[in-house]
């Protein structure tokens, strides 16, 4: 049943096209020309004998004699008039000049009638196949028929390399559609530069963007165990993991799909998680931590750096009291009663008689001896306003973790009941890690796992490079979806250096103000935007979002035509009865002026009221297609004389992104679940 369809709707498609329309109509009528007028031109039909066509046929080919054929025909009655006979004669005798005359006719015939089609399809079916092949305005450019690929295929998954199709280019400067779009490619290369797509609610971003590109990356090579990517995916509303989820059950050639490789993080799920159990790092590595979200809970406030120094040395020296007491185990839990309920207190006094007992190792003692003179002459010994203030800044956090049972249980959960592997397992094993969790309903939790998520992930990224056995063949993958929600001051510098990591990291965020207000640092949101180098602009009110655009993309020289008249004459004078000045021996001049001025490629008012719904601008860098040179197949060719896609070139151009369910589903025993992944009334989001 799928093929009949495809076969349908390519035979649509060719009837429809120029070429197609022309090819099949010129051979129709060719057919009736030889079936009806050739038999009245050619020699056997002139009385004494009736053939077929296909005898006239292997004739012009030369496949049978003509002399053989006219004494065959004269075998029988005979009726021919003299001039006839005449001709028969001179074919008789100069076969080759009738052979060579017939063939120079039926090649002109072919051509008349080719050149005939192709008037017949510009004057009257091209209206109709524009009105078929391109969508309506209220659209916005969504359909199938808008991109003349009823269902785009998806690259083949087992001999392609990595490559992202990131949408259509119809028109490079307008948003005006043609039959024939052309794809755009981006391959690893490209994509480890980073990708932001930005716009309003409502242009999308989500169904679009995020939906194409995941299904894409979760449906290169699913069951190579090298090669199969590793994602992290940031879910911030819930419903992004459902779709996900569907994606996942479609790819691979077993019944499930990869969801295998699932795990999905969220409170009450099935995997336990504790973000501060990470025997190898330092504590003051993940008190570090601790403050870069402190500073994001701070944003907009005015917090004098001062006390989160002071939290970032208390948890810090909190996190080796509860490692020394738990035997190298702690908790958010953990800390949280260390401060508030003041166990450092009778931690300090069960370890003071341990060093008495003798009973701490060398690496022990030091390790108490440092907190014991932060909590007792440090922390103690200072005003109870400041101690208060320090605790606040730290209870505010670790407090998200007690207060709820599932929460405790998901991510204060004892040792023996941890089971989530760690991201190096995504690194050597291609697991998809996915965060469900509502930023609006858990905002300081979610930005705290969220965080650490990133970070543990990040780590585990770049120690690949240098970590004995790590496998650094699979393309790692970041996936975040209103990114502004769980962006972190930190994340500029990993965008800047994964890139020999191989990690492709994929943003969307509704506007860089948006960004700003999350973290509260221009220079730092400039930083993450330098360093995600592919960039798509829907549709959007923000006016620093459409200025950033427009730098991006540059300006261009125009000419601006201007028009003047004058009029002169001698002895002017007023006429009463024209109503107006009249003179004798009048002139008029008019003078037409061109002046070359520098104006934005894309205007302004195309970011507000021109883009619809799908539609954008791209900032692209085409470089690193097919196997690694830059020449990805089907990428608009460029001005430089390298031809198309070569390494390095830039394209700016208005893009049509390609809906998640208007792809073709990829073969294999899990193409049976892809009709069902299809979105039957899905929001332009």
């Amino acid at each position: 049943m799928h093929t009949l369809r495809l076969m349908r709707n390519y035979l649509v498609r060719l009837a429809f096209s120029p070429g197609g329309f022309a090819l099949i109509t010129a051979s129709i009528c060719f057919v009736a020309h030889g079936a009806i007028v050739l038999p009245m031109l050619s020699y056997y039909w002139w009385g004494w004998s009736t053939r077929p066509l296909l005898d006239f046929i292997m004739e012009i080919v030369g496949r049978t004699s003509m002399q053989a054929s006219i004494l065959q025909g004269l075998s029988g009655p005979v009726s021919l008039a003299p001039e006839q006979a005449v001709l028969l004669k001179a074919i008789y005798t100069s076969p080759e000049a009738y052979l060579l005359f017939m063939r120079l006719y039926l090649g002109l015939a072919w051509a008349f009638f080719y050149l005939c089609a192709r008037f017949v399809y510009h004057i009257a079916v091209y209206p109709l196949a524009s009105k078929i092949g391109r969508p309506s305005a209220a659209s916005g450019g969504c359909v199938d028929s808008g991109y003349q690929l009823a269902e785009v295929e998806a690259r083949s998954r087992e001999a392609q390399p990595l490559e992202l199709l990131i949408g259509l280019q119809h028109q490079k400067k307008s948003t005006a559609l043609i039959d024939q779009p052309v794809p755009i490619r981006l391959g690893l290369q490209s994509l480890r530069t980073g990708l932001i797509v930005t716009g309003t609610t409502g242009t999308g971003k989500t169904y679009g963007a995020l939906y194409s590109y995941t299904r894409q990356f979760l449906h290169y090579r699913p069951d190579d165990p090298e090669r199969k990517p590793g994602i992290l995916i940031l879910d911030v509303k819930g419903n992004y993991c459902d779709q996900v989820l569907q994606f996942v059950a479609e790819a691979g050639q077993n019944a499930t799909g990869r969801m295998q490789d699932v795990i999905i993080i969220e409170i009450g799920g099935q995997y336990r998680y504790n973000p501060l159990h990470k025997p190898l790092l330092r504590p003051q590595v993940l008190a570090n931590r601790l403050r870069v979200i402190l500073e994001t809970f701070s944003i907009g406030k005015n917090h004098d750096t001062y006390w989160l120094d002071k939290a970032e040395f208390m948890i810090a020296e909190s996190i080796k009291l509860a490692r020394l007491v738990h035997g190298g185990y702690v908790t958010f839990e953990d800390i949280d009663r260390l401060i508030r309920r003041k166990e450092y207190q009778g931690h300090l006094a069960q370890l003071a008689r341990k060093e008495r007992a003798g009973l701490l190792s060398p690496e022990e003692l030091e390790t108490y001896i440092s907190v014991r003179d932060f909590f007792t002459y440090e922390f103690e010994q200072s005003d109870e306003r400041v101690r208060n203030i320090i605790e606040s800044e730290v209870t505010r956090m670790t407090a998200t973790f007690t207060t709820d049972p599932d929460i405790r249980r998901s991510f204060c959960a004892p040792q023996e009941e941890l089971n989530f592997p760690g991201f190096d397992d995504l690194v050597d094993h291609g697991k998809i890690v996915i965060l469900r969790m509502n930023a609006e309903e858990y905002q300081n939790l979610a930005k705290i796992i969220s965080t650490y998520l990133k970070l543990d992930f990040q780590s585990s990224v770049m120690t690949r490079l240098v970590r004995p056995g790590a496998n650094r063949l699979r393309p790692l993958i970041f996936i975040n979806d209103e990114y502004h929600f769980m962006a972190s001051r930190t994340d500029s510098k990993f965008f800047s250096v994964c890139r020999e990591a191989d990690c492709i990291n994929v943003v969307a965020t509704q506007s860089f103000t948006s960004l700003v207000d999350s973290l509260g640092d221009k220079t730092v949101v400039e930083t993450i935007l330098q360093n995600l180098v592919n960039k798509i602009w829907l549709r959007s009110d923000d006016h620093d979002t459409i200025e950033a655009a427009q730098r991006a993309t540059g300006k261009e020289i125009k000419f601006r035509r201007s028009e003047s008249l004058t009029e002169s004459g001698k002895n002017s004078n007023y006429s009463w009865m024209f109503g107006r000045s009249v003179a004798r021996n009048s002139n008029l001049s008019k003078s037409v002026n061109y002046q070359a001025v520098e104006e934005h490629t894309f205007p302004y008012d195309l970011f507000r009221q021109g883009l619809r719904i799908m539609q954008g601008v791209a900032f692209l860098v085409l470089g690193g297609g097919r196997n690694g040179n830059g020449k990805g197949k089907g990428n608009p060719p460029t001005n430089h004389a390298g031809g198309r896609g070569m390494k390095g070139d830039i394209l700016t151009t208005v893009i049509h992104l390609i809906p998640f369910d208007h792809f073709r589903p990829l073969p294999g025993a899990g193409s049976r679940v892809a009709g069902k992944a299809r979105s039957k009334d899905a929001p332009g989001r």
